[in-house]
């Protein structure tokens, strides 16, 4: 308006100069009791104050001043006003509840407190309505006891939440006096507490007077139809309370057309926007916010419309509406074309005023994670604990991720993590849900707790349809975790999560199709999914990787060696460190179009292993002890494979277990080599080394039994040095019956493949027909490929059939020639044999 204090004088010389009486006035404005003019109500409010400032008042100035202040009345005359008229009226009004007050009128302090618990920003006063509230309950006036029962109820104005004696004010009231006000709030609360339909049935009924014959507080019949679906019953119930000017039903209608609920009973987007319209207009201040919000996401996925908005949102920001400031926050925070850091910070803080615990855990997220707000973690921890306790669910998700990454304390805290995401949970929160899940899931504090990992996850598939708990939960499914495994299931929930968007999912399904989770294995469907998860704009670093391996060893498709290389450097670009060994192995057996190249092979394998892989911890501990690309470093050896060790690699368990059996490190015990097997062998890796301990009592007591069933498990995995081994235990009969026939079975797959002990049993058992058909020729030729490789028992016998003429042109010289070179090496037989010396091979 503008102009509201010129007005208001020229109302009250009017009335002063009119030949009516203050009296007649207040009884015209009475009768008529029409106030949706803001104007009629200043005309009505100038009489109460004239009369009021020369002493003419009387009970019709009374019941006209109580007038001004039902239905929202008053809040309704100045919603309109701008800035420096709102000042204006404020003052006007607050004066006259003042006079009120003075002459002892107890109402007056009720009136009061509305006019500033719903006054704007810079004019509410939270400890002053609490403070007229203690008076006018002391007074003896009905409505400030009603009020202060809700403060209580809810904890509001500084007044500790007390259900019980909150209820008990409000009720007491309505005892008392029956009035529709203290009604209507004991209705508002009995409603709100219902547990079931049934319940909140009973509710209304006892309020039928109230509701239907009086049209009051229609909106809790409303709201009833609403949880029981019948919305047109809804629909009719809230155009009756319109009628009866009922400015709550003016916003649950508008708030129900707008979001599209009532458009199938005819109801369109702007009617709804009138209802909310008229709704805040007459006080209800979330009707405002409403308006701006839908402005900002309409239902119907339209733009955003900001011109709209904004002015919506900051009109329902001048009456504090917490929901309002705090999308004005995240608008000025966030949004590239209105961000305004300082505005932003400050419509938060106003929100934290208001109690609004919303942006108490968007200023923790501010302070903590925004890089464009100076950290402060501090307070950043200070407000979400404070959000905490008045029970947000961010708060405690937050807390948790903080406690789990160090921010709080020196070390992390993975018991207090868990707490707080299952707290967060609990109330509600995905992300506490997701992570209580993993938490469980893997074990975080030390122990796994797969069935409580599957609750998390199947709440977050079914309450918030979570692809990330979709993904976990197949994947416990595909592998039993806590459940029996059941692949197709896992499959149906990875083709959901993709339908999704989910992407990751199609990686988790190339893995099943590989691995033949679902009874066989379909590589052509593993590397197709592959391929999708590895392309586009946020292609899965993992994807990227298997795909290389597809194209590597020509799984589901045609091998590429030079492509495989390119994924797996792409793999290794988007942060996928394993993608380091198989590069380190393409350099390392020049594959993959890359000629050989240790220097390589090295960098990358110390690329893997420096990022906790325990296979590359293994390789490059070999190739440090066995000297690949650099010189033999037995301590750096070891470290490396110690660190495998520590990371659960079997391969590494194995291969200590070789460093202390076969002495590489001079003066160390042998012992420990047989726990270093053992574990091995327990996660179902298995070398001759394993039996060798237990021939030899190595590390444990002898057992040759175990030595031999050692052997066997090992030679069933391919291992040549077992298939030896095994061999020479049906040789010798060690742990079980001598069988020639088995020893010569074995130690001829591995004398063809380059054994040159097991060349010299298999040379020996065909020239003398032990365990096979005699072949002397033939067994000849085995025992000169393990003399000329220097084994001196094969040497010695290569020496016999000379001597002898046995598959050999007989020959003294070539006899004596064999037999020098075995004694040469140690072999005793030979030794005697010439009389020369024992020189031995270490």
């Amino acid at each position: 308006m503008g102009t509201f204090n010129v007005e208001y004088l020229n109302y009250v010389s009017q009335i002063a100069n009119d030949s009516m009486s203050l009296t007649e006035h207040a009884e015209e404005f009475i009768n008529k009791n029409d106030y949706s003019d803001p104007h009629t109500w200043y005309k009505a409010h100038a009489v109460c104050m004239l009369a009021e400032q020369i002493g003419k008042d009387n009970d019709t100035i009374v019941r006209l001043y109580d007038q001004l202040f039902e239905e929202s009345n008053c809040i309704h005359s100045a919603m309109r006003l701008n800035d420096a008229d709102y000042a204006l009226w404020f003052d006007d009004v607050k004066e006259l509840n003042r006079l009120f007050i003075d002459k002892g009128y107890a109402r007056a302090y009720g009136y009061q407190y509305e006019l500033f618990e719903r006054g704007r920003y810079g004019f509410k006063d939270t400890e002053f309505c609490k403070e007229l509230l203690d008076k006018g309950t002391a007074a003896g006036d009905d409505y400030c006891q009603i009020y202060m029962g809700n403060c209580k109820y809810y904890g509001l104005f500084g007044y500790e939440e007390n259900k019980e004696e909150g209820y008990r004010l409000i009720k007491e009231i309505v005892d008392k006096t029956g009035s529709d006000l203290s009604k209507i709030f004991l209705l508002n609360l009995e409603s709100r507490a219902s547990e079931s339909a049934e319940e909140m049935w009973a509710v209304i009924q006892k309020n039928d007077e109230l509701i239907n014959g009086k049209k009051k507080a229609m909106y809790v019949l409303a709201d009833y139809y609403l949880r029981e679906g019948e919305d047109k019953k809804a629909m009719d119930t809230l155009s009756e309370g319109i009628a009866n000017d009922s400015p709550f039903c003016n916003y649950l209608m508008g708030l129900l057309t707008v979001n599209g609920r009532f458009a199938e009973h005819g109801q369109t987007e702007e009617q709804g926007r009138q209802y909310l319209a008229t709704a805040f207009d007459y006080g209800v201040i979330y009707a405002g916010f409403i308006q701006g919000y839908y402005y900002l996401y309409p239902v119907n996925g339209g733009d955003n419309d900001f011109e709209k908005a904004i002015p919506q949102l900051e009109f329902a920001a001048k009456y504090n509406s917490p929901e309002a400031l705090l999308e004005l926050a995240m608008l000025y925070l966030y949004h590239n074309d209105y961000k305004d850091i300082e505005k932003g910070i400050s419509y938060l803080d106003r929100a934290i005023s208001e109690d609004f615990v919303k942006a108490l855990a968007e200023k923790a997220y501010v302070l903590l994670d925004y890089d464009q707000v100076e950290r402060n973690v501090e307070e950043g921890k200070r407000l979400l604990e404070l959000a905490m306790e008045k029970g947000n669910d961010y708060a405690p998700y937050r807390l948790g991720l903080g406690y789990q990454n160090a921010e709080f304390e020196e070390e992390s805290d993975y018991e207090k993590a868990l707490y707080l995401y299952e707290l967060a949970a609990e109330r509600g929160n995905l992300s506490g849900i997701e992570m209580a899940g993993r938490y469980n899931r893997y074990g975080y504090t030390g122990e796994a707790y797969p069935e409580k990992a599957l609750a998390y996850y199947r709440r977050g598939v079914e309450e918030f349809g979570s692809d990330y708990c979709r993904v976990e939960l197949a994947m416990m499914l595909t592998n039993g975790e806590g459940t029996e495994a059941n692949a197709a299931e896992a499959e149906k929930l990875y083709l959901e999560a993709l339908d999704n968007g989910y992407i990751y999912a199609a990686m988790r399904l190339g893995l099943i199709y590989e691995d033949g989770y679902l009874g066989e294995a379909y590589p052509e469907k593993a590397r197709e999914y592959y391929a999708i998860a590895a392309d586009g704009d946020n292609p899965v670093a993992e994807s990227v990787y298997h795909l290389g391996r597809c194209y590597r060893y020509g799984i589901g498709g045609e091998e590429d060696h030079a492509k495989a290389f390119e994924l797996f450097e792409k793999a290794l670009e988007l942060g996928f460190m394993d993608s380091n060994v198989d590069m380190a192995l393409a350099y390392e057996e020049g594959t993959c179009g890359k000629e050989a190249n240790p220097e390589k092979a090295i960098e990358y394998m110390t690329a893997a292993a420096e990022a906790g892989i325990g296979y590359a911890q293994y390789k490059l501990g070999c190739y440090y002890t066995y000297g690949y690309g650099m010189d033999v470093n037995l301590a750096e050896g070891k470290k490396w494979l110690m660190a495998a060790v520590d990371n659960g690699s079997p391969l590494a368990m194995l291969t200590m277990g070789d460093y202390y059996l076969y002495g590489y490190e001079e003066g160390e015990a042998y012992d420990p080599a047989f726990e270093f097997y053992k574990v091995a062998e327990e996660r179902g890796y298995i070398s001759e080394g394993l039996g060798i301990c237990y021939q030899f009592g190595i590390g444990t007591e002898k057992d040759e039994k175990m030595a031999f069933n050692c052997y066997k498990m090992a030679a069933e995995r391919g291992y040549d040095s077992a298939i030896y081994r095994l061999g020479q235990a049906y040789y010798f009969g060690i742990g079980t019956d001598k069988d020639r026939v088995e020893a010569f079975h074995y130690l001829k797959q591995v004398a063809d493949r380059g054994n040159m002990d097991a060349a010299g049993y298999i040379g020996i058992m065909l020239v003398k027909g032990d365990g096979a058909e005699v072949d002397q020729e033939y067994g000849v030729s085995y025992l000169i490929q393990a003399a000329e490789a220097d084994n001196d028992y094969a040497q010695y016998e290569l020496g016999n059939c000379y001597l002898k003429g046995e598959g050999v042109e007989q020959s003294d010289d070539l006899a004596m020639e064999w037999y020098s070179k075995a004694a040469e090496n140690g072999n005793e037989d030979a030794q005697k044999i010439i009389g020369g010396p024992r020189k031995r091979r270490r």
